[in-house]
């Protein structure tokens, strides 16, 4: 019987393309992953993986069996579904990650509906931007991941993961001071989520789009800092209406709202989807929790 957990990282060497991007995704060393797959090649018999210059890739074989492990992982999830569907009551712990401003917005409020309807489900949560969320789902690490995607800027479809749409989340432009254009805005001192962030390289490519360069003074992954900069006449930021329209502390809007041109940028805004493995969003807890993340993110 091939080992389920070494066909698991067979298949995430396919779609990741990296020993690396693998040890990342489980949290351990490159070698660590090797080793495995070292030990699954000598159950097989056959050679599943090859060094190509400093990369390792999948032998054919290799591809075949990386196909045949989404099926059984596909399986496997489903099988667990099915025995937590036939026990009486909803129990367990399932386990979300999401980024901050809609941590800060909605978390409460899942988790206070969830403990009314399930007391026997545990809700546990971490704060993960998206890229990292989605590595913990693969991993299975977590069980839901809250994502971001920006327009005119979609992310990868993984294979093995299921997507539902939350909601879309609006964004607008505001500098700390009245500016004539956006020329003007080359001058202003702009705040953005951490240099290599989906989030900051599409606030880059949005200005440059628009004509010019920012000059990035301030980088933060706290939306609400962003906020308390342009409030107090420090910065510029790309704010989304998330920030503002929480219901549970709600803050003001920055003064100066910048109009940006339709025929540079027609639409800002970002998708917020809820990801979970294909399989595993039918287990009890699971379709509880995404189903009350539907509602608290509806209104």
């Amino acid at each position: 019987m091939l080992n389920v957990q070494r066909l698991i990282q067979l298949r995430e060497l396919d779609s990741r393309g990296s020993l690396a991007a693998v040890a990342r995704a489980h949290e351990i060393s490159p070698a660590a992953v090797s080793q495995q797959l070292a030990l699954l090649e000598r159950e097989v018999g056959i050679p599943l993986t090859e060094r190509v210059g400093r990369r390792t890739l999948l032998t054919p074989m290799g591809k075949k069996l990386a196909r045949r492990a989404d099926q059984v992982v596909g399986i496997l999830e489903s099988a667990e579904a099915d025995v937590d569907a036939a026990l009486s009551d909803v129990h367990g712990t399932v386990r979300l990650a999401s980024f901050g401003s809609f941590a800060v917005s909605y978390f409460a409020e899942i988790l206070h509906r969830m403990k009314a309807s399930y007391p026997q489900v545990t809700v546990e949560f971490a704060l993960q931007e998206p890229t990292a969320a989605i590595s913990s789902l693969v991993g299975r690490r977590i069980d839901v991941a809250i994502t971001d995607e920006f327009s005119g800027r979609p992310q990868p479809v993984e294979t093995e993961l299921n997507s539902v749409h939350l909601f879309r989340d609006r964004i607008v432009a505001y500098s700390p001071w009245p500016v004539d254009s956006l020329q003007d805005l080359a001058e202003v001192p702009w705040v953005l989520e951490p240099a290599g962030s989906t989030a900051a390289e599409w606030a880059l490519s949005t200005c440059r789009r628009a004509g010019f360069e920012p000059r990035v003074s301030y980088e933060s992954s706290d939306l609400r800092f962003h906020h308390d900069l342009v409030c107090a006449g420090m910065a510029a930021a790309f704010l989304p209406d998330m920030v503002f329209d929480n219901g549970l502390t709600p803050i003001e809007r920055p003064a100066h709202a910048i109009e940006w041109p339709a025929d540079n940028s027609p639409d800002l805004y970002r998708d917020v989807h809820a990801l979970t493995r294909r399989g595993a969003q039918l287990k009890p807890a699971t379709k509880a929790l995404v189903e009350h993340t539907m509602r608290v993110t509806a209104g």
